[in-house]
């Protein structure tokens, strides 16, 4: 299965702070399943570890998770799919954060399911498969 992870679910495993996304990433990797973060994740990523307050620290947990990791450019078929979505959702009032849409947008073209801890942010998006990583696996 092809996976794209979402910012908040690489930051659940880097801080180890969740038992279930730990489990769900470990299991995903046994299963051969193909890991993927868009570059807006790798951004945000890199944004957050220059935040911390223990900044090497946090920026060699993003690189021992990244390195298990396909970091994804973007083409135009991706960009193309995130403006269509960016103006439907705008279009219904249930508009989205810009790089959750691009996130989505990439996800949709590729036809990729999103892991994420922020269903419902996600699951305003119609097509868009959506898996939320801090539930435990059926």
């Amino acid at each position: 299965m092809n996976l794209s992870l979402d910012t908040n679910v690489v930051i659940e495993f880097v801080r180890n702070r969740n038992p279930i996304v730990r489990d769900r990433y470990l299991a995903a990797l046994a299963a051969g399943d193909r890991l993927m973060i868009s570059l807006v994740v790798l951004y945000e990523l890199e944004v957050g570890a220059e935040r911390h307050h223990d900044r090497d620290a946090e920026r060699q947990g993003v690189q021992f998770a990244v390195s298990r990791m396909q970091v994804a450019p973007f083409d135009e078929l991706d960009m193309t799919m995130a403006a269509r979505l960016r103006v439907r959702l705008e279009r219904r009032g249930r508009a989205i954060g810009p790089y959750d849409t691009l996130i989505a947008g990439q996800a949709m073209a590729r036809d990729w399911t999103l892991v994420t801890a922020n269903r419902p942010e996600f699951g305003r998006i119609e097509g868009l498969n959506v898996i939320d990583w801090t539930i435990p696996a059926d």
